[in-house]
């Protein structure tokens, strides 16, 4: 760094190994230093020292944008013109010693046989030497990219799946296996009454709780194994636990042996597809209605979660950071398949359909009504609050608030569309008391996504829907003003805390939060027409967007590992063909669901149609909090999406048009 081909303004402190800037009288307004250079060839590579401290800079060859750092529109340097981007703010880099050195590729020349002039400006970063060396065609090339291989096999695994699948199916359902098949259900699962079954199910669960709670591994592994049995003959027993733990999952973990543990829902889903290969073995092929429906939709639902599921793995092979985006392909997308076989099975193996998916419902709802309980119990005791711009808010077990009101609002939805069109009863009285709880946790998180955009959105669909089907169920329309009466509660409830500062700027963007979350979008819009096709992988936005991405006016936020907008956040992370898919995905569960609402229109299906439109609700309140929050990337949202849309649609539909799903 102390050759003399380089040419540097006035402070820096020179050394063979680095080059260290000199703070500016005007950190925030002028550069703390700049080099110019010329260099013959075709790779221009800096050797840069990037750690925990916020500092960036700009780097233009003859004049232009360096081509291989992101050029982001009005981002340009001290002499007002664009240039090749990066910070130097990457926490993981840093180490005992100070900030770590790597190579950076920066431009690559269309010409090497002339000379090209450089200039790096840099920004802020004195006393940490942030630039280390300067090289030209020295990298070696770089690696052949994995994720070829990967989309070829995933290719290959389609089209083998259905002949292996059909295969088993042969082999478990060959004539010898089925006397043997029988003696063991004989022997090993005596037939039980169902309501019996169910206060089995519900004493398992409860132990296996108890047992995570207090830590305690043989209580969880007693009623985690009881619930396992009982499940092989119904895995909708399953399938309803799995659902009741999800708001749970961030805090608790299954104990294991010598003070070890394991992740809920990991184990939960690998232990619900040990009892789904248990049901197959035991009861296939067993004759359900089910089997009977010949429902075009669902099967067209598996395959675009599973292509989608696929393309997140090609898309892990090509990113930067590969293990922790290997960690969240199996803890959100390989969860969801996971999670999908298993409600398939569920319903496959199910005698009674409708009875299994209100089980699986209702275990659903009454998770997040114990969870948003225990919020309102916080609240109250003052204890696990989050103090932020004037308010107090609350989070249950999760570790942000927004989190809780993301998953919340459509359990709320759910509930509060049984609440106004169930048939009078005890049902409909313990869905209002549901959805008294978590509209009132719901309003205590003061997520502005939830209360100004997701909860009116979905009240507004539950508004139209049952504009639409009560009419043709011959009911009165008086469930439309018990939630035009929902909506006046949640605005009157807000009023007192408008005057806070969470809420005074809640439309300015030109400062705060709102002006903020337009600088991310800009960043984010960057980066996914920066990688188009494959995305900067899972998990991997948080370290494009600190260390490349991250706008000098965005500095306070540096730490946000997704773009708060579901469209972005599918295209950052898994490129265009993973946004298609999911589009894709979306639409058919949704048009599924709004099918389902129209074949409710008789006044026999009035708890069916209540169930359709409060997830078509809870569907389109988390699509339009999406657009300013996390959506699906996490591993509880991702399961509610699998069951949002893709459980009603998994139950025939001739069990609903001829009356029997009431």
């Amino acid at each position: 760094m102390d050759s003399p081909a380089l040419a540097y303004s006035p402070g820096w402190r020179v050394a063979p190994d680095g080059a260290d800037p000199s703070e500016p009288a005007d950190p925030w307004n002028e550069p703390s230093g700049a080099l110019n250079f010329t260099y013959t060839g075709s790779e221009l590579v800096l050797r840069l020292a990037p750690g925990d401290y916020w500092g960036y800079l700009y780097v233009t060859v003859d004049g232009e944008t360096a081509n291989l750092l992101p050029d982001m529109r009005g981002n340009v340097d001290s002499r007002s013109r664009p240039a090749g981007y990066r910070t130097f703010y990457a926490p993981e880099a840093q180490q005992d010693g100070g900030p770590s050195s790597q190579w950076q590729r920066v431009h690559r020349a269309a010409d090497a046989s002339r000379a090209h002039t450089v200039t790096v400006e840099v920004w802020r970063s004195w006393g940490q030497t942030p630039l280390r060396g300067i090289a030209v065609d020295a990298l070696p090339p770089p690696p052949l990219p994995r994720w070829p291989g990967v989309l070829l096999l995933a290719l290959s695994l389609a089209i083998g799946y259905p002949l292996a699948q059909n295969a088993a199916a042969r082999m478990v359902s060959a004539a010898p296996l089925v006397p043997l098949r029988a003696t063991i259900r004989a022997w090993f699962l005596p037939q039980l009454p169902v309501r019996t079954r169910m206060l089995f199910g519900a004493a398992a669960a409860a132990v296996a709780a108890l047992g995570i709670a207090l830590a305690f591994w043989p209580l969880a592994a007693a009623g985690l194994a009881l619930l396992a049995y009982l499940s092989v003959c119904r895995p909708a027993l399953w399938s309803a636990a799995v659902l009741f733990a999800l708001p749970f999952y961030f805090s608790f973990a299954i104990p294991l042996p010598g003070g070890r543990a394991a992740g809920l829902i990991d184990v939960l889903l690998l232990a619900g597809i040990a009892v789904a290969a248990a049901n197959a073995l035991l009861f296939a092929p067993a004759e359900s209605t089910y089997s009977k429906g010949g429902e075009h939709n669902s099967r067209r639902l598996a395959w675009l979660l599973a292509a989608l599921i696929a393309w997140a793995l090609v898309s892990v092979f090509a990113a930067e950071h590969f293990t922790v985006a290997l960690r969240e392909w199996r803890t959100v997308f390989l969860s969801a398949g996971l999670f999908a076989m298993l409600l398939a099975v569920t319903f496959r193996a199910s005698a009674s359909p409708r009875d299994d998916l209100w089980l699986i419902m209702a275990s659903w709802v009454t998770g997040g009504a114990v969870a948003a309980a225990i919020g309102l119990a916080q609240y109250l005791a003052g204890a696990m609050l989050i103090s932020a711009e004037g308010v107090y808010r609350i989070r249950a077990f999760y570790g942000s608030p927004n989190n809780l009101a993301l998953y919340l609002e459509r359990t709320f939805l759910a509930a509060l569309a049984w609440a106004a069109f169930f048939p009078a009863g005890r049902a409909r009285l313990l869905s209002a008391l549901a959805a008294g709880l978590q509209g009132a946790a719901l309003l205590l998180t003061f997520s502005k996504g939830a209360l100004f955009l997701g909860v009116p959105a979905g009240l507004v669909t539950l508004w139209a829907g049952g504009l639409f089907i009560l009419p043709s169920q011959g009911r009165s329309r008086r469930p439309l003003l018990w939630l035009a009466g929902v909506a006046a509660l949640f605005v009157a409830a807000l009023l007192p805390f408008l005057p806070t500062e969470r809420f005074q700027r809640l439309l300015d963007f030109s400062q705060g939060t709102g002006y903020l979350r337009l600088q991310l979008w800009r960043s984010a819009w960057q980066m996914a027409l920066d990688h188009p096709w494959l995305g900067v992988g899972p998990d991997n936005f948080l370290y494009a967007y600190r260390s490349f991405y991250l706008l000098p006016q965005a500095w306070q936020e540096p730490n946000l590992n997704h773009p708060h907008n579901w469209p972005l956040d599918w295209w950052t992370r898994l490129g265009i063909p993973g946004l298609a898919l999911a589009l894709a995905w979306f639409a058919a569960g949704m048009a599924g669901l709004w099918r389902r609402v129209q074949l409710c229109r008789t006044p026999a299906l009035q708890r069916a149609g209540a169930l359709n439109l409060g997830l078509l609700a809870a569907a389109i309140a988390a699509l339009t909090h999406g657009l300013i929050d996390a959506s699906y990337a996490l591993p509880d949202l991702m399961l509610v999406w699998v069951l949002i849309l893709m459980a009603s649609n998994m139950t025939p539909e001739h069990v609903m048009r001829s009356g029997v799903e009431e």
